[in-house]
């Protein structure tokens, strides 16, 4: 899965007198690595290839920001407010745009409004923070308003070039894209985070996250795609009228070399189906596996607490490892 980059034609004059930075806050009122995550950070490789500031893959070619996702629709139509980074002025706006999954056979026209409903804000000294992808008829901000840190622009949407729910935080410095991460243009080694743009507060601590789980069910079908998974309701077990129940992952920043096997354990500890899928040959922004078994609700002899169990073996990082039960027949469903 892959998201060209982004375009904005929105046009703004500089003004620019010093190089002194901004303090950044996380521009997303959500609570970081629980209900929203970081699905692609700043490109760094100067080439068609493409590394993010920690010269790892979450990222993709010429990619100029930072994504901040949610995790499916649900989460999306309720509302989750996106934040003006720093104090500064409302410089351009743009609403209108439907909020609706990218069509393939009208990227050409959707990519002259790539960021789709968008905020633009001047900071000062040449410093400006752009907030593209916001929800249609959600902005509270018009061009001309000053704002605070921390004031609401408007809501995380599905508005211009995007294949799932986000935010894409960009900032630039005289027209020229600056990674928050280590506040400059170009990484100059893996992970150097001295100049940081982020504000060092408790609350405001943004941790690289390479690889992660982002959710997870049990349903009587496969998922189609991610619209399917995203939809929220896909997580509804299979009752004691389907023939099948299916146990599905969805991570995002995958690595090249990656792996994942799932299984299916019965209440008696035995392992009734495991499947280890191929590593992957590329990096992927999100990916989802599934296995099936025959629906145990159908037999009361197999009643009791089932387990999903999910493995990621990394080629540099310790696996993930997480096991979720699903009850049959039974009460109290939880995960660990």
């Amino acid at each position: 899965m892959r998201v060209h980059r982004h375009i904005i034609p929105l046009i703004w004059s500089l003004a620019a007198s010093a190089d002194n930075s901004p303090d950044f806050i996380f521009p997303v009122a959500c609570h970081y690595g629980v209900d929203c995550f970081i699905q692609n950070y700043v490109d760094h490789d100067p080439t068609s290839g493409h590394s993010d500031y920690q010269c790892r893959q979450q990222t993709y070619d010429g990619h100029s920001g930072t994504d901040i996702r949610l995790v499916n629709l649900p989460q999306m139509n309720k509302g989750v407010s996106v934040l003006a980074a720093a104090d500064g002025t409302v410089v351009a706006t743009r609403d209108g745009i439907a909020d609706t999954y990218l069509n393939s056979a009208r990227r050409k026209e959707i990519k002259q409004i790539g960021l789709g409903n968008a905020v633009v804000i001047q900071h000062g000294d040449g410093w400006r923070s752009i907030y593209g992808h916001l929800k249609k008829g959600s902005l509270t901000v018009k061009k001309g308003d000053q704002v605070e840190q921390g004031q609401s622009l408007g809501e995380i949407g599905l508005s211009g070039l995007t294949e799932f729910p986000h935010v894409h935080f960009q900032v630039t410095h005289h027209n020229k894209t600056i990674d928050p991460f280590i506040g400059k243009p170009d990484r100059s080694e893996c992970g150097d985070t001295l100049n940081s743009l982020w504000l060092g507060i408790e609350d405001n601590r943004i941790t690289y996250l390479p690889g992660l789980l982002l959710d997870q069910g049990f349903n009587s079908t496969p998922p189609v795609n991610y619209q399917s998974i995203e939809s929220g309701n896909f997580n509804n077990g299979a009752g004691d009228k389907n023939q099948r129940l299916f146990f599905w992952v969805r991570f995002i920043g995958l690595s090249t070399g990656d792996q994942v096997t799932l299984s299916f354990v019965a209440p008696n500890d035995e392992l009734v189906k495991a499947h280890t899928f191929p590593e992957l040959k590329s990096g992927k922004a999100q990916q989802f596996y599934y296995i099936g078994i025959n629906n145990p609700a159908i037999r009361p002899e197999l009643w009791g607490r089932w387990q999903g169990r999910v493995r990621l073996k990394r080629t540099s990082l310790p696996p993930i490892k997480k096991v979720f039960d699903y009850a049959v027949g039974v009460e109290d469903v939880t995960d660990r």
